[in-house]
């Protein structure tokens, strides 16, 4: 009698031949592509707002005669060849925004043929600037050659600008420069007129923004031919943030201890 429980030894069939229930699958929608939409369409102020999120990343930019631009600016300006209006509107967005250094101070551009970057722009583009950068420092014992203010220049096509930043890299006043400097305030002449030319030329011009390294004091010869040299201009004077200086007590303790220092110092030499 054969035993009614024993297993079945019929083989299982593979698994790829198992009928595996699914669910149905939904039924697929046609593909549609969006419809273009005009970026003129859009009013005047949302298309100056997206402008200035593509061309205005934060911080802003100070732009130079530079080997790097093609890393920071190239890429964004592309978008003015897109078409002429476009161009148009996209352009004023980036120089309104942005600061330009007057002078540039790579080396692989101080030749004496080298002309700055303003002089290489186009009227349209100096216009709706509205601030520029006079970095002083470089050159001190030789200022470079291009550093020339004249017509060339086209300082009196920016009619929008309303803020000049100086920013000084190195005193040589200062006593770690004696017998390295050129004596009889050489450079701090030459900077001073420099920044008289300038103010003068721009026609709207109302800040002067100073800022400095540390090694630059606020009291140093330098600094003070400059002041001088802003409030003949009648324009006002603010601070930057590298060394936040201003006119608070702490402010004027410290440029005391500073002056207190170097008078000690220079009467033990």
């Amino acid at each position: 009698m054969t035993n009614s429980l024993s297993l079945s030894t019929t083989p299982l069939p593979p698994f790829e031949q198992l009928h595996i229930l699914k669910a149905p699958a939904a039924p697929r929608r046609p593909l549609t592509h969006p419809r273009p939409f005009s970026f003129f369409l859009l009013p005047t102020e949302l298309r100056s707002r997206i402008l200035f999120f593509l061309l205005c990343p934060t911080p802003r930019l100070t732009i130079d005669l530079s080997p790097y631009n093609h890393l920071t600016s190239t890429t964004r300006l592309n978008c003015f060849l897109v078409s002429k209006r476009f161009g148009f509107e996209a352009y004023h967005a980036f120089y309104s925004s942005h600061t330009f250094r007057i002078f540039q101070i790579d080396g692989r551009f101080l030749g004496k043929r080298t002309s700055p970057l303003l002089a290489r722009l186009p009227v349209h583009y100096l216009s709706v600037m509205t601030s520029l950068e006079l970095r002083l420092g470089p050159g001190w014992s030789n200022p470079p050659k291009p550093w020339v203010v004249n017509e060339r220049l086209g300082l009196e096509h920016c009619k929008a600008v309303r803020t000049l930043k100086v920013f000084l890299e190195v005193d040589p006043t200062s006593p770690i420069f004696k017998g390295f400097r050129l004596e009889g305030g050489f450079y701090t002449n030459f900077c001073g007129t420099l920044l008289r030319q300038v103010i003068e030329r721009l026609s709207v011009l109302e800040t002067v923004e100073f800022d400095a390294y540390p090694s630059v004091e606020r009291d140093g010869a330098l600094m003070t031919r400059l002041l001088e040299e802003t409030k003949k201009g009648k324009k006002r004077v603010a601070w930057g943030r590298e060394r936040e200086w201003g006119d608070s007590l702490a402010d004027k303790l410290e440029m005391a201890r500073v002056r207190a220092q170097r008078v000690k110092g220079e009467a033990k030499g």
